[in-house]
């Protein structure tokens, strides 16, 4: 029995609950959760972030052993703002998935993203198109099957931009709610919306941090900006339960996965979902 669940869901953790290495922290991961991420998100310029050959050998054993599930993050150091860029991360891409695939992986997920339209309206050329969806089906036909290829919103666009690589194609979600709440949004409808081609789900919170204020004649007051991937402590209850019970009432099959990075931020935010449970067996 492990440790950390939640009633009628596969819950997962992070490979980086621990400030650890690879094999030490997947290990800490698999032996308390039902599922683990193994995050690849920077691989450096020739794979040097990369877990070893060595690492993923012990890693597959400890997955297997502790009889968790596993799915990959890629990797995030590149883009989809030109051809050079996108070339670079498909090539990334089939990198770690070569590397992984002895792991036996659910899923593999993959930011879309375009960095030079973060500051205005995400509007793309009709080339951008073309070369993002040719790189998509690209990547989608290394993988074992194509639909286990989830694609992950990011903040930076609203949800409806990310229909546009899912719809008429084989390709998965990946649900990141905590990417909604830090732009303004509802996750309610979305997840509506997307449930049936969900695979992950990544739930985190938001914490707010002071930042220095602009410079200005007279001074200001310290800035307030949210800072995600932290613990659930700060999200009202009500907004945790218009996420999981939705998730309780329709049995999601996916995984669950707290994308936090620290132990305590896990702990604390497991609670959290163990007293949305108890409000929605309550009703």
């Amino acid at each position: 029995m492990k440790k950390w669940t939640i009633p009628r869901l596969k819950l997962g953790g992070t490979s980086f609950l621990l400030p650890a290495k690879y094999v030490p922290a997947v290990r800490f991961a698999a032996e308390r959760c039902e599922d683990v991420a193994l995050l690849t998100l920077e691989s450096g310029e020739h794979g040097e972030y990369f877990p070893t050959p060595r690492e993923l050998k012990e890693i597959a054993r400890i997955i297997d052993g502790e009889g968790a599930s596993l799915h990959v993050h890629l990797p995030t150091d590149a883009d989809f703002d030109t051809p050079r860029n996108t070339r670079s991360l498909v090539a990334k891409v089939r990198e770690a998935v070569e590397r992984t695939e002895r792991l036996r992986p659910h899923s593999f997920v993959l930011h879309v993203d375009f960095p030079s339209l973060h500051e205005r309206a995400p509007d793309l050329t009709a080339e951008q198109r073309q070369w993002t969806a040719e790189a998509l089906a690209e990547i989608a036909a290394f993988l074992p099957a194509p639909d286990m290829l989830a694609v992950e919103n990011l903040e930076a666009f609203p949800p409806t931009f990310w229909d546009g690589w899912i719809d008429g194609t084989p390709y998965s979600r990946c649900l990141d709610v905590g990417h909604i709440w830090k732009a303004g949004g509802d996750p309610a409808p979305v997840l509506a919306a997307w449930l049936p081609r969900v695979r992950v789900i990544h739930l985190h919170g938001l914490e707010p941090r002071a930042v220095a204020a602009p410079p200005s004649p007279s001074g200001g007051a310290p800035v307030h900006r949210l800072r995600d991937h932290k613990s659930l402590r700060f999200t009202a209850p009500d907004r945790i339960d218009a996420v999981m019970h939705p998730l309780w009432r329709q049995g999601f099959g996916g995984v669950l996965n707290l994308e936090v990075f620290c132990l305590e931020d896990f702990i604390v935010s497991h609670a959290a979902l163990l007293q949305s449970w108890e409000r929605y067996a309550g009703d």
